[in-house]
C-alpha cells in the first residue's frame, strides 16, 4: 500500500457509530457494527461498497467455474 507503512492493507473512517467506510486492498468498502451480535458473531461485517459500483456504472457480475466454448460442448 504504502513504502512508509508496507504492512497497511487500506484505511476506514467512521462515519457514525455503528458504520465506517473506507478502502481495503484498493477497493472501496463498507463496515457495518453488528448490533444484534449472538455467540461467536463478527463484531463488524465489512462489505463491498454496491454505491460506488452503482455511481461508476460498473455492473456486478459473478462468474463460476470456467468459461466454455463451442469446441467444449459435444453436439
Amino acid at each position: 500500500m504504502s513504502e512508509k507503512y508496507p504492512d497497511d492493507r487500506g484505511a476506514l473512517w467512521i462515519e457514525s457509530d455503528d458504520k465506517m467506510t473506507g478502502t481495503i486492498n484498493g477497493e472501496k468498502v463498507v463496515a457495518w457494527r453488528n448490533t444484534k451480535k449472538v455467540g461467536k458473531q463478527p463484531d463488524w461485517r465489512i462489505k463491498v461498497d454496491k454505491r460506488q459500483a452503482a455511481k461508476s456504472g460498473e455492473a456486478e457480475t459473478t462468474t463460476y467455474g470456467h468459461e466454455v466454448s463451442d469446441q467444449d460442448v459435444p453436439f
